[in-house]
């Protein structure tokens, strides 16, 4: 009998009962069991959204809001409700300036990227810097050091650590679990009449044994908007055979303009059954790297395409699961017709669908092999180790996401390296945790040489820095991916480059002494300055490679000396000295 290559019309029956199902099921949530008017707007301007809860981020899922700021710094953050400052932590990096106020209802409240906290809060953060002579710190406080009152203004809105832009990063927490819970959960509201947008979806044949139209490689379908819902850009039939996967990508706008959210939640069905559902709730952070193999890695790393799966890699433990059937896998034999629907929800309930389908085979096409030579077995539920030529590989079991074909091979290339060049594994393999690489040089090295040598990550002209140390005739380091990986020695001093100052400059018109640091390959470790022999609070902003002090009390009129010294990670040390005034 042929087989029509056209796309056959659903049953009007069919989508009837798949939309009631996916209107029931998204609609029946867990918002009932949290608190709706307890805590407030943390800003004075409507809550318009440039991130949501569970949205993808490279290595994580965003664990918050990201509140708008009218594109601008310092707008009033205000405590979200009664409570304490229950810790505060300053870094270049991440929140940047960040506030943790406990409640006693139970829940934490994080703002994340401020400028600056409010006077009481900044003096205590300043006496902390100065005591321990740092500018990243970890404070945690007790309850009777800084309460707070609903409303009370505790800092200024920015775009510290790692912010693109001027925003506040919001979230809340459980206090005994120290779980994120969607913000949203708790009474939050944006304007938002706009359905999630659906750019496609891919299908993935998932054993040997599968195949989509005759090949063992995924197969991307663009979506395209036709009438209320998308469509598959295509009206070919797509025949499948096997154990099938399917992964969508698709953000939502929210309001008008606000960019590309995450949605909320997510249901796949198969002829009006439940194959995947899952809801951007709560999330652990103990399982937060499991994004990893949520995603289709290698599109996102390649070609910086977001493609969500609808079914469980082997090593998959999180919990934003709220139905899946048989693990997401769809079995295609017999030559049955699967009638397929996406239906993607933000958390207005504002949502959109897509149905497509797929025709199975009624019998097995060819088996695929890897044939790739040399390769072995890398099992995820056990440890492996591997020797090979001068390096030794430790992975512990539960890195990677699932049973795949391990090789690795040796190479030159032009870079001034120690060692050969290791190529193990394929560089778009998600990861789950670090694993362990040691590499022995490809000729004998001083001893006084070792402290400046570090594994490095090559990819192409590419060269980043994954540290090291040096034991038992290896440098050893924690790689997060596969990819290729030799030894280089850091002999060069970090450099420092005055910015506003020079020998006997008159400060007294300067707000601030500003100075750029870099190093060439292992990074900076540390820095520290001094005026007149004192310590002095120079903070590190990493998107510029800049360190500035602002003047205060602790350097006074007069004639003053600057002393900098600056560390880069394997020891190698540059001191910048210069006078000035006031």
């Amino acid at each position: 009998m042929k087989i029509s290559t056209k796309l056959p019309i659903i049953p009007l029956k069919s989508i009837i009962f798949t939309t009631i199902v996916a209107l029931s099921t998204i609609n029946s949530t867990a918002q009932d069991k949290y608190p709706k008017d307890y805590f407030r707007n943390p800003l004075d301007v409507p809550i318009t959204l440039a991130g949501t809860f569970g949205e993808i981020r490279s290595n994580h899922f965003h664990t918050g809001l990201d509140m708008k700021t009218e594109e601008r710094e310092g707008l009033i953050v205000h405590a979200a409700a009664d409570g304490y400052v229950s810790r505060i932590n300053v870094s270049p990096y991440g929140y940047g300036n960040a506030l943790y106020i406990t409640h006693p209802n139970g829940y934490v409240t994080v703002y994340g990227h401020l400028s600056r906290y409010n006077d009481i809060i900044q003096k205590y953060v300043r006496k902390k810097q100065y005591e321990k002579q740092r500018f990243s710190i970890d404070v945690y406080l007790t309850a009777t050091e800084i309460p707070v009152k609903k409303g009370d203004t505790v800092a200024y809105s920015g775009s510290t650590g790692g912010a693109e832009g001027p925003h506040l990063h919001f979230e809340i927490r459980d206090e005994k679990t120290e779980d994120p819970l969607n913000p949203m959960l708790f009474g939050f509201t944006t304007v938002d009449h706009e359905a999630p947008v659906i750019r496609g979806f891919c299908i993935y044949p998932l054993n040997d044994s599968s195949n989509v139209n005759g090949k063992h490689v995924p197969l991307w379908i663009p979506a395209v908007r036709r009438e209320k819902e998308y469509r598959p850009e295509t009206d070919s039939m797509v025949k499948v055979y096997g154990k099938i996967g399917v992964g969508v990508s698709t953000y939502d706008m929210g309001e008008v303009g606000t960019g590309h959210n995450g949605p909320y939640a997510q249901l796949l069905t198969d002829g009006g059954d439940t194959v995947y559902f899952s809801k951007m709730d709560e999330l652990s952070f103990g399982s937060i790297h499991y994004v990893n193999g949520h995603v289709d890695y290698k599109a996102y790393k390649k070609e910086s395409r977001t493609i969500e799966h609808s079914f469980q890699t082997d090593n998959d433990a999180l919990g934003i699961y709220k139905k899946i059937s048989h693990r997401g896998r769809i079995v295609c034999t017999k030559g049955q017709t699967h009638h397929m629907q996406y239906v993607i929800s933000d958390f207005n309930g504002n949502k959109t669908t897509l149905p497509f389908t797929l025709q199975s085979e009624d019998k097995i096409g060819t088996i695929y092999h890897d044939s790739l030579p040399g390769s072995i077995m890398l099992h995820w539920k056990k440890d492996f180790d591997y020797e090979y030529k001068g390096m030794l590989l430790h992975i512990p079991e539960k890195v990677v996401f699932e049973d795949m074909r391990f090789h690795c091979s040796t190479d030159t290339t032009s870079l001034h390296v120690y060692s050969s060049v290791y190529t193990i594994g394929d560089k778009y393999a998600p990861m789950n945790n670090t694993y362990t690489i040691s590499i022995k040089p490809s000729a004998p090295i001083p001893d006084t040489l070792w402290k400046k040598g570090v594994v490095v990550q090559i990819d192409g002209k590419h060269v980043s820095c994954l540290g090291g140390t040096f034991e038992k005739g290896y440098m050893v380091a924690h790689p997060k991916t596969f990819g290729s990986f030799a030894i280089m020695m850091d002999n060069i001093r970090p450099t420092v480059e005055p910015i506003n100052i020079y020998k006997n400059k008159d400060m007294s018109k300067s707000s601030a002494i500003e100075i750029k640091i870099t190093d060439n390959l292992s990074g900076i470790a540390n820095y520290s300055a001094f005026v007149d022999g004192h310590w002095i609070l120079m903070e590190f902003n990493p998107k510029r490679d800049m360190i500035y002090y602002t003047f205060d009390e602790h350097v006074g009129p007069g004639k003053h000396h600057l002393k900098l010294i600056v560390v880069d990670n394997v020891g190698n040390t540059n001191t910048y000295e210069t006078d000035f005034t006031r």
